[in-house]
């Protein structure tokens, strides 16, 4: 069973490690665990939680995956527009190969506004400018992390290509980050996908349900608001980040126990049909207009 993962730091890693004097860190911390998980791609970004030069961490990192990307199916994307400041920066990352962007991390910036930031500040000119951008370039248009406000004031410019990317259902664990019933509802409303996150605390408050059984609980409840044929894996694997504790689920550590989902997902009664959508091809169907 091929697995997309939706959410990936994946070049972050490349980029930091390489800049900290580590060499091979694609083959020594990404490629065993990918092969073993039967992860064949998906969307790998670099994250802006702090002021850096982001089209240099991007050269980086591409310089890093340049042997393999060949052997992966990869969206490269850009989690938040901290560190670009105008359309013509977003241009150039364009050119370097980026298909996808959140306009925030946690924070509020140029573009909009995080779930970290000031509740009552929403979507920016700017970001405005970004979207009508990323439509025009069939680029990936990612609403998680952004506060409630942003999140609506987005979808009011009617985004083409639209996913949230690693976020699960507010009512069954209430994490900032999760979705209410009602921004599920206008996200399926405006042909939009959701990438099922598998931190901890992301699936459930409750240590019991801190797993793949926990996982498929979430998949069920946003099937039933989104469609099954909008639900997707944004794992957000932690295992590789030196900054983070691993703060994934207790059966599903590393990208390389991701075939377990599969197994699990039968068990519990899914259909071979429901399994393959899930974890492939839903999202190939969400991105089929991207032009790489």
């Amino acid at each position: 069973m091929k697995i997309y993962d939706t959410h990936s730091d994946i070049l972050f890693n490349l980029y930091k490690r390489t800049i900290e004097g580590e060499q091979n860190v694609f083959e020594r911390y990404h490629k065993k665990a990918l092969q073993a998980g039967n992860v064949v791609g998906g969307i790998w970004v670099v994250y802006s939680d702090s002021d850096f030069d982001v089209q240099y961490a991007y050269d980086v990192a591409l310089s890093c995956f340049f042997p393999y990307q060949d052997q992966y199916d990869v969206l490269y994307g850009l989690e938040g527009l901290r560190n670009i400041h105008t359309i013509e920066e977003l241009d150039q990352l364009y050119q370097k190969g980026v298909r996808h962007a959140s306009l925030t991390w946690n924070e509020a910036n140029d573009f909009a506004t995080g779930v970290k930031a000031d509740a009552t500040r929403g979507l920016q000119p700017l970001g405005k400018k970004a979207i009508q951008y990323m439509n025009e370039h069939h680029m990936v248009i990612d609403v998680s992390h952004l506060n409630v406000k942003s999140f609506y004031e987005v979808l009011e410019e009617n985004p083409k290509i639209l996913l949230a990317s690693h976020s699960n259902a507010y009512t069954l664990s209430d994490h900032i980050r999760n979705l209410t019933d009602d921004q599920l509802l206008k996200l399926r409303q405006s042909n939009g996908y959701v990438g099922v996150n598998s931190a901890r605390n992301f699936v459930s408050k409750s240590s019991n349900k801190q797993n793949i059984d926990g996982l498929i609980d979430q998949m069920i409840y946003l099937g039933n608001r989104v469609g099954i044929d909008h639900v997707m894996l944004g794992l957000d694997m932690m295992d590789f980040l030196s900054d983070y504790d691993n703060a994934n689920l207790d059966d599903l550590r590393s990208h390389a126990d991701a075939y377990k989902i599969g197994q699990q997902l039968q068990n519990r009664g899914f259909t071979q049909r429901e399994i393959e959508m899930i974890c492939s091809k839903n999202y190939l169907r969400a991105i089929r207009d991207v032009k790489k």
